[in-house]
């Protein structure tokens, strides 16, 4: 069963890549044809100079949204989503938005996605402390904690941090339990929670402080 769900993971992260370089390749095209229209703006007679603007924002920011769209599916990260969100909050304001009452929703709206980003995130996006540690969810994809922490963790050996943890194990013939520890590019990872035999939470802490910390016990002890 664990075998299956690595392979359909593996699956859905192709796909993902898959329907995100499309994506690229739709952005191009979409950026020749929006030189193009440049001309139309030009030939456009000064009474029908703010339609025809209009038409290119919305064009503009559209494709704003699809590179958005991308950087999502590459990182599975809560902070792309919500810059998806606030692009498109944006969009809507300027290219759809005839009434006052249009406006003040959409500010509305921004203001309610700036308070989530400082309110309900503020851990995610605080700076990684190596004496603390950090817990994350197993399902973390390893280059958005990268991103995120400023961690140097392999990202070819599990594209999340369960995964990864799965990798070490067979590598290191450790067993995956609560409280195993792994260690890799200078980052010890340990399983803080576990539910029906999948990891669920990980501790990420400096494979230097852990060394020290064991060291001490040992003099401690003698």
């Amino acid at each position: 069963m664990d075998y299956l769900k690595k392979k359909l993971v593996k699956i859905a992260t192709s796909l993902e890549l898959i329907i995100a370089f499309f994506i690229v390749v739709a952005i191009i095209l979409g950026g020749i044809s929006i030189v193009k229209y440049l001309s139309v703006l030009l030939s456009t007679d000064i009474y029908h100079i703010y339609d025809s603007f209009k038409k290119f924002l919305s064009i503009a920011l559209l494709m704003v949204i699809g590179i958005e769209l991308v950087l999502m599916l590459l990182s599975h990260s809560t902070g792309s989503i919500l810059e998806l969100v606030l692009f498109a909050i944006a969009r809507k304001m300027l290219v759809y938005s005839e009434t006052m009452l249009d406006l003040i929703l959409g500010t509305i709206a921004i203001l309610i996605v700036f308070l989530i980003r400082k309110y309900l995130m503020s851990s995610k996006y605080a700076t990684f402390n190596v004496n603390e540690g950090k817990v994350v969810s197993a399902a973390s994809p390893v280059h958005a904690v990268n991103f995120e922490s400023g961690l140097s963790i392999p990202e070819d050996k599990g594209s999340t941090i369960g995964g990864l943890i799965c990798h070490l194990s067979d590598e290191t013939c450790k067993p995956v339990e609560e409280g195993a520890e792994y260690s890799v590019g200078g980052v010890t990872l340990k399983i803080v929670k576990m539910k029906d035999g999948l990891i669920e939470k990980v501790l990420l802490l400096d494979s230097d402080k852990v060394k020290e910390g064991s060291a001490e016990e040992v003099a401690n002890h003698s």
